[in-house]
């Protein structure tokens, strides 16, 4: 094999690296910036349930109320946090896909005679 072919394939191959790491960081990034996001938006719904509850609250209010107004503000929360964690998933599982198969791209740039 000549060397021309051999430097000709690895050039190829060290664009389709490069490009692949573009890729994968961009999608990481998404990701990173995503659950910062959504990790603020759920704490500021558990702040604004409890802003509505301090704004209407009275001192001669019974303890189970207290607990009931808690308790479905958390559940929001955790309901938005579980859909936060599926939609975060999702895009970690889309990043490794992508880099299944730019992987493999580099590999046949590699392997091609």
């Amino acid at each position: 094999m000549k060397i021309d072919r051999i430097l000709d394939r690895q050039y190829a191959a060290n664009l389709l690296a490069l490009q692949c790491a573009l890729r994968v960081g961009g999608l990481m990034s998404i990701g990173v910036i995503g659950s910062i996001r959504k990790t603020l938006d759920t704490y500021l719904l558990c702040l604004r349930h409890g802003a509505e509850y301090a704004k209407n609250a009275r001192l001669d209010d019974l303890t189970g109320k207290w607990v009931v107004v808690y308790a479905d503000a958390m559940t929001e929360c955790a309901e938005k946090s579980l859909q936060d964690y599926r939609n975060n998933l999702q895009i970690w599982l889309l990043t490794q896909d992508e880099a299944l198969i730019w992987v493999t791209r580099i590999d046949k740039a590699l392997a091609s005679d």
